[in-house]
């Protein structure tokens, strides 16, 4: 199957694809500060088709924080909205292509907002910027792939899997979900389940949690050790959550129907909700304590050969 319209040629999908990305723009949070998110979702057994059955078929599903209000590109299939690593961004301004009336390129010009301000890119590698949990059931999201974005070979792929990139791409964490939990083997879902994502320790730790629809208590997935946190990144202050949806990931089939029949049909999200601290400064408060109280020493002299 040819590459989708309009995409990179190593994104191959039927053009029947759905997929989608969003970012939850309505508040930002200071990432100097914990911030947990969470959301339900449920993907039903009667989702997959006659052909794609529970081993085959192809669904992802992502969750990140940015620093960015809206994606700047959004790729679909093994990407899950990440931007296409064709971009080198390294505390630059983004570069488009520029082109004259006449339809002919011209000289690149820097993108910027609404207000007129250049976008500064050191945060935009990855549409989950600052960091990506991906559960995708291909596994194919952690591969390596052009423009040397780090992943795992094809023979290493592991299906029902979850998988957290990092700011740089860099693959943190890529496990079955049966081998983190026996509650959470598979990606599918006949009732809902509630996700929720911890980013503590000043962005150096993240937990990951989850519980099904018969009880209220969290289990803990698995913690990743996000390693230091990116305290030279602009705009950590204003930091947002999003979401990221494709199916199928990639299927390579010369039919467009035998592709489109690996897709997964049916797919519900609901309740999406975040928390965090709402500002951009930094809170510090001295803690003072009593003095300790000390007893002094008394210095004794020790004499021998004293006899009554």
């Amino acid at each position: 199957m040819a590459a989708l319209a309009g995409f990179p040629t190593d994104i191959s999908l039927p053009a029947e694809a759905r997929y989608y990305t969003f970012v939850e723009i309505g508040k930002s949070f200071n990432s100097n500060y914990d911030i947990t998110w969470s959301f339900q979702y449920k993907l039903p057994s009667t989702s997959f088709g006659e052909t794609a059955k529970s081993h085959n078929y192809q669904l992802g599903f992502s969750t990140f924080l940015t620093n960015l209000p809206r994606p700047l590109s959004c790729l679909p299939g093994q990407y899950l909205g990440d931007q296409d690593p064709e971009f080198i961004l390294s505390a630059h301004a983004l570069l488009t292509e520029g082109y004259t009336k006449a339809f002919v390129l011209s000289s690149s010009q820097p993108l910027k907002t609404e207000s007129d301000s250049t976008i500064l890119l050191e945060g935009a590698i990855l549409s989950g910027m600052l960091v990506k949990v991906a559960f995708d059931s291909t596994g194919d999201y952690a591969l390596t792939g052009r423009d040397d974005r780090p992943g795992v070979k094809p023979h290493q792929v592991l299906r029902e899997s979850i998988v957290v990139r990092d700011f740089l791409h860099n693959v943190l964490a890529y496990n079955h979900l049966s081998s983190i939990s026996t509650t959470f083997s598979t990606i599918s879902t006949d009732t809902y389940r509630t996700l929720r994502f911890r980013y503590v320790n000043l962005g150096q730790t993240l937990y990951i949690d989850t519980h099904n629809s018969d009880n209220t208590t969290y289990t803990v997935l698995t913690a990743i050790d996000l390693g230091s946190r990116y305290s030279g990144l602009s705009n950590i202050e204003n930091v947002y959550c999003g979401f990221a949806f494709s199916t199928p990931i990639s299927a390579n089939y010369a039919a467009p129907e035998a592709a489109y029949q690996l897709s997964a049909k049916d797919f519900f999200l609901r309740n999406f909700h975040v928390e965090g601290y709402e500002g951009s400064q930094v809170l510090t408060e001295t803690i003072r304590t009593p003095s300790l109280s000390t007893v002094p020493n008394t210095p004794y002299t020790t004499v021998s050969n004293i006899t009554a």
